[in-house]
């Protein structure tokens, strides 16, 4: 399937299961998973990745973003990133590990951002084990 053909759809309870499935896998945040938050990619294999966004009062977070290991690095994790930065209805920020993947769709790193952005942060510090630093990032539309 290629990729210009693959359309970002809603989450079906048996997908949401297989997603929660692999958010365990890849160490990702898995507090508050709602069905409603997701998005997700399939192909002929199945599901080839998953993302979701979590809206707060003051601002939309993009989190639990992930591509099944034999779809990496053909474009997919992009894709997922810009639907789930459509589906976002405020200022959109996210926690990650990975800047230089982000940068490019618009986001910065930022040091001053919001309570909730400050809870994702000591989670994921806490929390999830990885060998690299977290961060936060706020997508800037001026980019």
């Amino acid at each position: 399937m290629g990729q210009s053909l693959l359309e970002a759809k809603s989450c079906s309870e048996e997908d949401f299961e297989l997603v929660k499935k692999h958010i365990r896998k890849f160490d990702l945040d898995d507090r508050a998973l709602q069905i409603g938050q997701f998005l997700i990619f399939t192909g002929e294999s199945g599901l080839i990745g998953f993302g979701r966004i979590r809206e707060y009062p003051a601002l939309s977070e993009m989190c639990s973003l992930g591509i099944v290991e034999s779809e990496r690095g053909k474009g997919f994790g992009r894709l997922m990133a810009e639907a789930l930065m459509k589906k976002a209805k405020k200022d959109l920020y996210l926690c990650c590990i990975t800047p230089s993947f982000f940068e490019p769709l618009g986001f910065r790193v930022c040091d001053n951002f919001p309570k909730e952005m400050q809870d994702k942060l000591d989670y994921c510090t806490d929390s999830l084990h990885v060998e690299d630093d977290y961060l936060i990032m706020k997508f800037d539309e001026k980019s």
